[in-house]
């Protein structure tokens, strides 16, 4: 079947050689004319070859178009032609381009002609919609060459588009790698700029909506997907019996009631935690409740688990379809309680009214650490937190549990409390919740001494170094007891290979997508596929 589409390719590609091949000759004869000149009296259509191939939109740089197509044609034409020869060595051209390269290029390797050929016709497609474009708007004449030359752009971009996915189970890297650097500076340079001029809660709160938006449509959904994310087999991993097609994640933290799951795949998020819900609706804390720190690749959060509270979440996500494996962070209601075992009610009550709805996630976050809310971290002591397993147990949950660790405490804190959770059934813990250590020396000096007058604890690169720390603490002591997450800090796609090598079954990130732009989990993605090619055991599954 692959070979018929190629085959089918070179004919279309021979179809506009002839073409672009014809015009480009009459362009060379003086004494030329296009035999297109008519007029539909009942329509008012007017085809016109000379009007459109003879006016100062048919040349680019003094270069005729139809000299421009020759030479495109022809290329697809060669191209198409060596693929269908070389179909069984599909990664020969990015083998010969990788070749002396250093280590930043390895995924070179995964470049085969048949991206090369997908590039081009892409552009080639783009190209003739503004030819188009021109023809009906501005040069208000058709041209049947022309238009014979877009239905042959369009043909072949869809044949390559169909052999690509029956060839390759992945991405292409060289597209991919173009669109990430266009979007990634372009959000650098131009969005983030002002972005960080207005007030970060404010814009948060539009970029929710803006997301809430863009997933309720699946064209958005497509045209999203294609310019941010990326896929690979590789990146494929089944933990808890749950598949993930990425480890890398949205924290907690971030889609506070649930109004992105529809466009968090199309990002390229292989899971998904909405989040914290509590058992009443909670506003927030005083504003601000939310602030950067550049200098720091910080963020400062004062959010104090803003909610509108469980029922109202689960009425919300049981219209919806969770597309990909997704976790209910649960705590307590930021509020006054008068003794522990009330506080610890209201989080059972939270767990209990989510495993009777009829909402379709999977996981669920203890968080035990938000240091933002009336009562502190109080289920970050032993005796506590045993408290709150115990009441737990005793639901006999349907679905795994993951406890959202504190970031601060010393190795022998962290272990302490890991031995109490191993007593329960939870399966895993994520290393972690916000940084509150305002001598934290991962803190530029400037931003220490702003912070220590401000309400708040902070995300972002202040966490990676504690958060590596434990996560090699808790892999190095219990073994694979605990599916193991590390979130904070990851900046990049070296930052996330690192906390896998140290023992993190999966990733989460939020201040990474602030700071270098939503292209990140893509540009994540694809580095991790490139590392694990390397690597001797070539899968994430077996990492």
């Amino acid at each position: 079947m692959k070979k018929v589409i190629l085959f089918f390719f070179i004919f279309f590609a021979t179809v506009g050689v002839l073409d672009a091949g014809y015009l480009s000759y009459e362009k060379l004869n003086p004494s030329g004319s296009y035999s297109c000149n008519a007029t539909d009296l009942q329509s008012g259509i007017k085809f016109n070859c000379n009007q459109v191939l003879d006016g100062p939109y048919a040349q680019i740089w003094l270069i005729p178009l139809s000299f421009i197509g020759f030479i495109y044609y022809l290329l697809l034409f060669s191209f198409g032609a060596i693929q269908l020869v070389t179909e069984k060595q599909p990664y020969w051209l990015g083998s010969l381009l990788h070749r002396n390269k250093k280590q930043h290029y390895h995924w070179l390797k995964f470049v085969g002609l048949a991206e090369l050929i997908l590039l081009l016709t892409g552009m080639g497609f783009a190209f003739s919609l503004y030819l188009v474009f021109l023809m009906a708007f501005v040069i208000k004449a058709w041209c049947y060459y022309c238009l014979a030359s877009a239905l042959t752009s369009t043909i072949l971009l869809a044949l390559i588009l169909i052999y690509w996915q029956q060839r390759y189970h992945h991405s292409p890297f060289l597209i991919k790698k173009i669109a990430f650097y266009i979007f990634g500076q372009a959000y650098q340079h131009i969005f983030k700029p002002l972005a960080f001029l207005v007030d970060a809660e404010l814009v948060h709160n539009h970029t929710t909506e803006l997301g809430k938006m863009l997933g309720s449509c699946r064209l958005t959904r497509s045209l999203v997907s294609l310019k941010l994310s990326f896929s690979h087999p590789r990146l494929k991993k089944k933990i808890l019996g749950l598949q993930f097609n990425s480890p890398i994640g949205l924290s907690g933290g971030f889609d506070y009631n649930g109004q992105l799951t529809q466009i968090i795949p199309s990002v390229g998020f292989g899971w998904h935690t909405i989040g914290t819900v509590t058992l009443h609706p909670y506003q927030g804390n005083q504003p601000p409740r939310l602030g950067r720190m550049p200098r720091s690749k910080a963020l400062l959060v004062n959010k104090g688990l803003k909610s509108l509270g469980a029922a109202a979440i689960i009425r919300h996500l049981e219209k919806m379809k969770l597309r990909l494996p997704t976790a209910i962070s649960i705590a307590s209601t930021n509020k006054h309680f008068n003794d522990e075992k009330e506080q610890i009610l209201d989080i059972v009550t939270t767990f209990k009214l989510f495993e009777q709805s009829r909402v379709s996630h999977q996981l669920y976050e203890l968080n035990i650490s938000c240091p933002n809310t009336f009562g502190g971290e109080p289920f970050t002591t032993c005796l506590r937190l045993d408290q709150l397993l115990t009441a737990l147990d005793k639901l006999k949950l349907n679905r795994p549990v993951l406890v959202k660790m504190p970031i601060d405490q010393s190795s022998r804190e962290t272990l302490d409390l890991l031995k109490i959770i191993d007593q329960h059934q939870i399966a895993g813990v994520i290393f972690g919740n916000l940084t509150k250590d305002k001598n934290n020396p991962a803190v530029d000096a400037a931003d220490r001494r702003r912070w220590k007058k401000m309400r708040g604890n902070l995300s972002g690169r202040p966490t990676f170094a504690r958060s590596n720390r434990l996560i090699k603490l808790t892999r190095q002591h219990f073994g694979h007891r605990f599916v193991i997450v590390g979130t904070g800090g990851i900046m990049s796609g070296p930052d996330a290979w690192k906390k896998i090598q140290l023992g993190a079954d999966l990733l989460q990130l939020i201040s990474g997508m602030i700071y270098q732009g939503p292209q990140l989990i893509g540009e994540i993605n694809l580095y991790l596929a490139t590392r694990l090619s390397q690597s001797s055991n070539g899968e994430i599954q077996d990492v």
